[in-house]
């Protein structure tokens, strides 16, 4: 019986070095950090007109994301995004400089959404456990309108029993999203 070649033979993953490190093993570790660089710039790419203004980048640079966005399909998109690429790995200090704002951003996304899961969870448990959820919200927030919390709260109850739209159910995230922010 022969035995294949590639049997029991195991390709270890590498790794991709960031570009700004220049020890590269490999040619194959410098194309592959090239590409997560162009990677990074079509990622800038697919945020908004005003968050990549809020990055202040340099112009030349903010005006070809800007150009990329409005392109469509074609080669002419593929040109543009090594474009980029190639921009950014010329200015290795804007590579570390974006990351960190990236991060920051991904930083504050996250924050922001543990914070609407804490207002969410605060109001799933004042519409399910009525008026004693409520003392203890009003102990955490004393600012905080009783009245008309538990109006919400009681009509809130009543569309669920109902089956209608949570339309009191969203009143009471609109105004517990209000109160801390």
């Amino acid at each position: 019986m022969v035995r294949p070649r590639n049997v029991n033979r195991v390709k270890l993953k590498k790794e991709i070095p960031d570009w700004e490190q220049e020890e590269f093993e490999s040619r194959t570790d410098i194309k592959k950090a090239a590409q997560a660089i162009t990677d990074l710039g079509e990622q800038l790419s697919e945020m908004t007109e005003n968050e990549i203004k809020r990055l202040e980048l340099p112009q030349t640079l903010s005006e070809a994301l800007l150009l990329l966005k409005r392109m469509d399909k074609g080669p002419a998109l593929k040109r543009q995004k090594l474009y980029i690429g190639r921009y950014l790995r010329q200015d290795e200090p804007l590579i570390v400089e974006i990351k960190e704002k990236l991060a920051e951003i991904e930083a504050k996304k996250k924050q922001q959404n543990a914070h609407f899961h804490k207002l969410e969870k605060w109001r799933d448990r004042l519409v399910e456990e009525g008026d004693s959820a409520l003392v203890e919200f009003l102990e955490f927030y004393p600012q905080a309108d009783r009245q008309a919390l538990r109006q919400w709260i009681r009509n809130a109850q009543k569309e669920q029993k109902e089956s209608k739209p949570p339309k009191s159910s969203r009143e009471i995230f609109k105004y517990l999203k209000g109160l801390e922010w």
